[in-house]
């Protein structure tokens, strides 16, 4: 009965790594990630797409101030896939230029290192609805 039962602790155990495993590669495989692959840069802000107390899709904080080459993290809290494209609509000019992070999946995330933004003042919106729009101020090094 022992042996029974050290065995069956085994399975449960090589079944939680097994899943554990798969969990963070799904989740890791769905992340774009527009940062290089060797993270040594700290985060400098974090900017959540979420929703308001009235359920309206929102970007938290509605600006967000980082200095060149440094990181922002953009996490996606709602249940739908948003983006961080910069721009004040698809129809800007400039938009998706700068920088797209392509779908950030629910309850995922994004890193970006604003090594290409002089300084200033950039729009940015969800590609899933245009009309949430947020602004990213970038100060000098």
């Amino acid at each position: 009965m022992k042996q029974y039962q050290k065995i069956l602790s085994l399975a449960v155990i090589a079944t939680s790594i097994f899943t554990s495993a798969l969990t963070f590669q799904s989740i890791y495989a769905q992340t774009p990630n527009i940062h290089s692959d060797i993270d040594s840069t700290p985060v400098a802000a974090v900017i959540m797409i979420t929703k308001d107390k009235d359920g309206n899709v929102i970007f938290n904080p509605p600006v967000a101030t980082i200095k060149q080459d440094e990181e922002v993290l953009i996490l996606n809290n709602d249940t739908i896939a948003h983006s961080f494209t910069n721009g004040a609509n698809p129809e800007d000019p400039m938009a998706g230029k700068l920088f797209d992070s392509g779908t950030i999946q629910p309850k995922g995330f994004i890193e970006y290192v604003a090594a290409n933004l002089s300084p200033g003042n950039y729009t940015f919106y969800t590609t899933t609805d245009p009309t949430v729009t947020a602004q990213i101020s970038i100060l000098a090094k």
